[in-house]
């Protein structure tokens, strides 16, 4: 059976050189968990407005349900305006506030009960309305709750992030958000304490590192695994994130090791971040 993954949070345009591209880390998972074969429900809102429906239509074409993704009505879009650096990584900017600071908790309720995994980031909690839907939604119990660390400064709020991170069963994050929320510095060695720190502060068992060119680790009750990345030529780094996230959730709702999974999600965001795009095409088949 598919298993069935929530993905809460933004939907929006990236606003990049090339153009406007459909995205946002929830949506992007989703696209991701579809591609690998789960059943994703993306719970999330666009305006009433010509992007609002370009997003519904787009969504649609991606296989993903539109059912749980309210339009708010005289409210804009989500637009983040995107810079790409020399080496493709990308620096945003999110206007606010827009569709995605009032998304909806009652589809997220109703599904609780079904779900096997719910993929929840830090950048939807910006606002109060959402801070309080998470809230709601992560005091059940059942499914596997992993968060997706996501800092955007300005919408950093340490408290805010450490309080999610301490209802997570899986912690994602990267070196520099690590830094943050350890308050440890985090050299190239594999950073032990910064991550028994973030354990220690969170109550948060498991934890995946991402580290770019470096590859990852998982921590798991303090074993560590470690994988290479693949070296590609980077085109840009949009939903090469996104990709490895979603590989990740599926692999531990299928009860796989680390072992097993981190190589193959390392692969994965290497071949996204080698191409143009949040979801370009792959075979799914390289990571049954």
């Amino acid at each position: 059976m598919d298993k069935k993954i929530l993905c809460f949070g933004e939907i929006l345009w990236d606003s990049l050189p090339a153009g406007l591209f459909l995205g946002g880390a929830p949506l992007n998972v989703a696209s991701h968990l579809r591609r690998l074969g789960a059943e994703p429900i993306v719970v999330s809102a666009v305006g009433d407005d010509f992007l609002g429906e370009e997003s519904l239509a787009r969504i649609r074409k991606q296989d993903l349900a539109i059912t749980d993704i309210a339009v708010v009505e005289n409210t804009r879009t989500g637009v983040a305006k995107a810079e790409l650096d020399a080496d493709g990584n990308a620096n945003y900017h999110f206007p606010e506030p827009c569709a995605w600071d009032s998304i909806l908790v009652e589809p997220a309720l109703v599904l609780i009960s079904q779900l096997d995994a719910i993929v929840f980031g830090t950048l939807a909690a910006r606002s109060e309305h959402n801070e309080a839907a998470l809230e709601a939604i992560l005091e059940k119990d059942g499914p596997l709750k992993i968060l997706d660390v996501n800092i955007r400064p300005p919408h950093f709020d340490r408290l805010a992030v450490s309080v999610l991170a301490q209802k997570a069963d899986v912690i994602k994050l990267n070196d520099e958000e690590l830094e943050l929320l350890s308050g440890m510095e985090v050299g190239e060695e594999a950073p032990e304490g910064p991550l028994q720190m973030l354990s220690t502060i969170t109550g948060c068992r498991k934890i995946c590192l991402t580290r770019g060119s470096a590859g990852a680790i998982f921590w798991d009750h303090g074993k560590m695994t470690l994988a290479d990345a693949p070296q590609v030529d980077v085109r840009d780094t949009v939903g090469a994130g996104d990709a490895f996230t979603a590989l990740v959730a599926l692999a531990l709702c299928n009860g796989k090791s680390a072992d097993s999974f981190l190589s193959q999600a390392c692969h994965l965001g290497a071949i996204v971040a080698s191409h143009d795009g949040a979801v370009p095409y792959y075979d799914p088949g390289l990571f049954a």
